[in-house]
């Protein structure tokens, strides 16, 4: 993908100024994401844009303004497929931060970088439109829930159960209550645990067993669980049908996958989404502010 001068110029778009720096990093992330995207095509994985990517690929035909990372998301087969294969497809350099790739993984989702760690060397920086950071495209699970609401509610506890004692269980073992935590999901999950280094991913890799306990045949409804657990929305699911084909829609100068029930799903995230708004992302913008404290 070339890119002439003026496309990394700041640029005032609805209202939002979008840095030249930020120009930088999204012809980065876009290189990235191309490398996904022809995994996938080779492999015949099936990918959708996710969130502020989805909105933006809607309403925008490119990036939020405001939006400063890329997402992505494939039920949970072709998850796997794709997180097992990514290694050996990409470029040396890039980084796959996943639970099955790292055990030092700490999120329960995925994620691929254009290099590892900061500082990027310069000869990365070149091959990614002299872009300064480490970046990528961040790539979640899609999971099946079960027709009956009982056991769908029986899934999401399980599922936040071990979610949480992954994200506390420094705080647990400080706390000297570690082997009562332990026991207590070995009872519930009917699992044997381990006490040593790895303790942390064994949990991530329980939590993202008991996600995807459901087949489709089993099931109506998609949701992510880390949502579940992290905003704790109870009741937050899609419906499959949602996500039944996909759609290419203009995202800059590319074309991505869209799910054809795209209107559906960006109203259940969003309510009115056709109405920009300029919102506070998840995290600090730009993420790359703390990559900066470390120059």
């Amino acid at each position: 993908m070339k890119y002439n001068d003026d496309f990394f110029k700041m640029e005032i778009i609805e209202g939002f100024a979008v840095e030249s720096e930020m120009k930088h990093v999204w012809a980065a992330q876009l290189k990235v994401l191309s490398e996904i995207i022809n995994i996938c095509d080779k492999h015949n994985i099936t990918y959708y844009a996710d969130y502020g990517t989805l909105l933006g690929a809607v309403r925008h035909k490119g990036f939020v303004p405001w939006d400063d990372d890329i997402d992505i998301c494939l039920k949970r087969a072709d998850y796997m497929k794709l997180i097992s294969i990514l290694s050996k497809e990409l470029p040396d350099f890039y980084s796959v931060n996943s639970c099955y790739t790292n055990v030092n993984h700490r999120q329960p989702f995925s994620s691929v970088g254009n290099f590892a760690v900061y500082p990027v060397p310069e000869y990365i920086q070149r091959q990614f439109y002299d872009c300064p950071y480490v970046v990528g495209v961040d790539i979640y699970p899609l999971d099946y829930m079960p027709y009956d609401d009982d056991m769908a509610m029986l899934q999401q506890s399980m599922y936040t159960i071990v979610y949480d004692m992954a994200c506390r269980l420094d705080e647990i073992r400080e706390q000297g209550e570690i082997q009562k935590y332990i026991e207590n999901i070995e009872q519930i999950c009917k699992v044997k645990l381990y006490d040593n280094d790895l303790l942390r991913n064994q949990l991530m890799k329980l939590y993202d067993n008991i996600a995807s306990m459901y087949t489709e045949e089993e099931s109506d409804r998609l949701t992510q669980f880390l949502r579940v657990a992290q905003i704790e929305e109870e009741t937050f699911y899609y419906m499959k049908e949602w996500y039944d084909s996909t759609i290419k829609m203009k995202f800059m100068d590319m074309e991505i996958n869209v799910p054809c029930g795209y209107h559906e799903i960006l109203s259940t995230l969003y309510g009115d989404y056709t109405i920009p708004v300029i919102a506070a992302s998840a995290h600090e913008y730009p993420f790359y502010k703390k990559q900066k404290l470390y120059n």
